[in-house]
């Protein structure tokens, strides 16, 4: 004799996973990251290159910012 098909919902809550979690702290670190670098070039000056390694940082902040969903890119 088959027992009927049924759900059984547990009762404790389940901790988050890893994967849920950085979908959820991601964009806020983008943002964060991506205020602390605009403040940054700002005291710079409007005139002056960055760095090699600031413009790699900029990038990548950039191609993160749109792949979590951030704003698009305007024409120029």
């Amino acid at each position: 004799m088959k027992s009927p098909r049924t759900r059984t919902v547990k009762s404790t809550p389940k901790q988050g996973s890893g994967l849920g979690k950085l979908l959820v702290y991601a964009p806020i670190a983008l943002e964060l990251l991506s205020l602390i670098r605009r403040s940054q070039s700002k005291k710079r000056g409007k005139y002056v290159k960055a760095r090699k390694r600031d413009r790699a940082l900029d990038f990548l902040l950039g191609q993160a910012q749109r792949t979590v969903g951030g704003g698009k890119r305007g024409r120029r």
